[in-house]
This record gives structure tokens, sequence and C-alpha cells, in this order.
């Protein structure tokens, strides 16, 4: 039960890590957060200086992708809710490690679709942008660090 827990656990949190930079990189909405998600969009496509043609090419890469990614998420919706049905059903240990495992199994082969649309993204940037990303992830992986650190202080 712990190991499925300990994946479980670690996906989700490497998600909510990863996902903020996925979200800037794609335009469009999902969730009934679109506005939200152009906006950031738009923040960095002009940090990064893109072109009129790689904001297209980026907007046709997740149009193609939208339905797919509908399926996959009202998928790991269903399961998780599967599970919180079983834990609160009182479900025997093995239904709810078999549960955990599909799970585990589902965000791992979310975050991989995502690390591959990152790198789908990353490819069409020219060197200066890449380098402007790198900056701009250190300064938000540095500004998480901090904040995680006075909600730390905060907690003791």
């Amino acid at each position: 039960m712990i190991k499925w827990k300990a994946l479980a656990g670690s996906a989700i949190l490497s998600s909510a890590l990863i996902a903020p930079g996925m979200v800037m990189a794609s335009p469009g909405g999902d969730h009934g957060h679109g506005h939200h998600k152009e906006r950031m969009f738009e923040h960095l496509a002009e940090k990064l200086d893109l072109t009129e043609g790689q904001k297209a090419q980026l907007k046709a890469n997740r149009e193609a992708n939208r339905e797919a990614r509908k399926a996959d998420r009202d998928e790991l919706h269903a399961v998780r809710q599967q599970l919180k049905d079983a834990i609160e059903s009182g479900a025997d240990q093995a239904t709810l490690d078999t549960l955990g495992a599909k799970l585990g199994h589902m965000e791992v082969a979310r975050m991989q679709r995502m690390h591959d649309k990152w790198v789908q993204f990353e490819s069409i940037l020219t060197d200066e942008q890449k380098a402007k990303l790198k900056e701009m992830k250190a300064e938000r992986k540095a500004h998480h660090k901090e904040r995680m650190k006075r909600w730390q202080e905060r907690d003791q």
C-alpha cells in the first residue's frame, strides 16, 4: 500500500511542479480555465518574443491533441473517483492497491506526455529563446523554493 501511495504522491507532486511550465506553453483552454491559460501563454509569448509562426505552430500542436487530452483527463477523473468510492465503502486492501497502482501508472504516463509536449515546444524555439526560457524556469523554481521555505517556517 505504501508503495502505490508514494508513487501516486510523487507523481502528483511532480505534476504540480511541472504543470505551470506546461500551462504557459499551452494556449487554449482545458478545465474551463482557458482565459487564465491564454493570459499565461500571451505572457510567455511576449517574454520569449515568439514569432507569429511559432504561436501558430503551438496552437496547432495543442488543437491536434485536444480530444486525446480530454479522454485522458476523463479517465483519470474516473479512476480517482473509483478509488475515493472504494475507500469510503471500506473496500479491501487488494482493491485499493489495484486502483492505486492504476492511478499511479496513469499519472506517470501523463507526466511522460507532458514531457514530450515540452520537448516539442522547445524544439520550435531559437537558441536565444531557449536561453531565456531556461532563465525563466530557474527564476520560477527559485521563487517556488522561497515560497515553500516561508510556508514551512510558518507551520513550525
